[in-house]
């Protein structure tokens, strides 16, 4: 609780005029870690001078993690104060994989100036929410704008449960898990051109679990860039509603390059609804042999769970793994519902471009291989 005393003079001469001090003037001005006992050298344990001056800030009032320092800490970092901001383009390092997180605990959270969020090393893939090197948890109106995710032991970014969220020029590199991660009834956000680069499991992920018991919803992705996947797919929604992504580039993807799904044992996931995919390439997708995926997979993998309202539109396939079952599938047990793949233009890869389980629910055209017209059947 805080308690606000007003003091009132008569007859006094206050001098408000440029230059005043007081708690007004410092409660506008940006804070340093320095001024709760950080060193910002790298090798000082400096966790409690942060965490001190994080809940020390106002709103409206920014920590300021300058150029050249680089502040370790060794446990969580939690973001407690709403409407405040952490501005680069310094580096909070963590070097405690096992609680390595900075932790977005408030409403209308800003990061951003090229602030460096790195991870110094890690021996194995963490799940957890204090292994997330920046989790959006629960709260609504967070800005997160050219940020740069450097290793992480879990997901690079992780949204759950969050709303109202944009994530601009954010660059992700060499997570353990997904490079961005959206779950847990996440909705109203948007996420526009991020770079993901070696992320461990998929780029760029929507996934509405069951036992969450709420769908992801209401996402847009705009122009993200997806590389070099050490494992994984480039692009999936796995359970969602309403959500749409355009001007895709995925380069290299282990798995799929797109992958829209609903996933049964033991992932169990609600079905995707309303999903679109529009404009953009997939190129040198599915590199992975143990993983039959080809460039697109539609997949319905869980029974009474309706694979519903797919478009995926003005996408060019180049280089597919030679030995993929397919350039484009829609298959599974399960069942679907409107989906419809147009003006799709493939080069070179898998002979065999095409498969589907999805019958008369499924329409295509518009399709090119080696430039030469092409009807799926």
């Amino acid at each position: 609780m805080v308690f606000v005393v007003l003091a009132f003079a008569v007859g006094c001469n206050l001098d408000i005029g440029v230059g005043a001090t007081g708690p007004a003037a410092e409660a506008a001005a940006d804070v340093r870690p320095e001024s709760y006992g950080a060193v910002g050298d790298g090798r000082a344990d400096d966790t409690g001078a942060l965490q001190k001056a994080l809940d020390a800030l106002a709103p409206g009032q920014a920590l300021e993690i300058a150029e050249g320092r680089t502040y370790r800490h060794t446990a969580t970092l939690r973001i407690r104060r709403a409407g405040v901001k952490i501005e680069g383009p310094g580096t909070l390092l963590a070097t405690n994989e096992e609680a390595s997180s900075v932790w977005v605990q408030a409403d209308n959270v800003t990061l951003e100036g090229g602030l460096v969020l790195r991870m110094e090393k890690t021996t194995k893939r963490w799940s957890g929410h204090e292994q997330m090197k920046l989790r959006l948890a629960g709260h609504s109106g967070a800005v997160v704008r050219n940020v740069i995710i450097d290793g992480s032991a879990a997901a690079g970014i992780y949204i759950g449960q969050a709303d109202h969220f944009t994530l601009s020029d954010v660059r992700v590199l060499n997570t353990r898990a997904d490079g961005i991660h959206m779950t847990a009834g996440s909705h109203d956000g948007q996420v526009l051109r991020p770079h993901v680069s070696g992320a461990g499991d998929d780029g760029v992920a929507v996934v509405s679990y069951a036992e969450d018991n709420a769908l992801v919803r209401n996402i847009t992705v705009e122009s993200p860039i997806v590389e070099n996947n050490l494992g994984g797919r480039g692009l999936s929604v796995v359970g969602g509603d309403e959500i749409t992504f355009r001007n895709v580039n995925v380069v290299k993807s282990r798995a799929a390059g797109v992958y829209i799904a609903t996933e049964g044992d033991p992932h169990y996931t609600f079905a995707p609804h309303r999903i679109r995919f529009l404009g953009g390439t997939l190129t040198a997708s599915n590199t992975n042999t143990a993983a039959q995926h080809g460039a697109i997979l539609v997949y319905s993998g869980r029974s009474g769970y309706t694979v519903d309202d797919v478009l995926i539109d003005g996408l060019s396939i180049v280089d597919t793994r030679g030995s993929a079952p397919w350039q484009v599938g829609a298959i599974g047990p399960g069942g679907f519902a409107n989906i419809r793949l147009t003006n799709i233009a493939i080069t070179r890869g898998s002979s065999r471009v095409f498969s589907s389980q999805a019958g008369r629910a499924l329409t295509a055209s518009g399709w090119t291989v080696n430039g030469r017209p092409y009807s799926p059947r």
